[in-house]
């Protein structure tokens, strides 16, 4: 599980990194935070804490334990999202079941605007980033 978070979340093609620029101007507009885009060097299975405080890339470790589920926070003024990947035994063959899910939780009025804009870039990159988690290409 370890690997599979830091290949996710180490995924960074140039058109992501483009996106993270183009939210800048619009955390701009909308007076939001903008904090920095991740470092390129990428995360290391080794540097994944699933301990509560812990920080996992930008995201918080909200809860976790290893080989079952990680919820990784990132809070910024006009929302709180967070990302909980869980795993766990198929009942069919041997092998395991990954999901990804996204919770918003909105504090201000242009939380949800915010979110609406980049809602069909959310999907693909939560789907490219779970791909890269499950293959190993980051």
């Amino acid at each position: 599980m370890r690997e599979g978070i830091s290949n996710a979340l180490s995924w960074q093609p140039a058109w992501l990194k483009l996106l993270f620029l183009a939210r800048g101007g619009l955390a701009f507009v909308m007076r939001l935070e903008h904090p920095s885009p991740p470092p390129d060097h990428g995360l290391q299975p080794e540097d994944v804490s699933f301990r509560p405080g812990g920080r996992v890339g930008f995201f918080t470790v909200s809860a976790g334990k290893e080989d079952a589920y990680i919820v990784l926070t990132a809070e910024d003024t006009h929302l709180v999202a967070h990302l909980i990947l869980e795993v766990a035994p198929t009942c069919e063959k041997p092998g395991r079941t990954f999901r990804l899910t996204t919770a918003v939780h909105y504090r201000r009025w242009t939380g949800p605007i915010y979110f609406n804009v980049i809602r069909p870039f959310h999907h693909i990159i939560m789907r490219r980033m779970m791909s890269a988690a499950l293959t190993g290409h980051r």
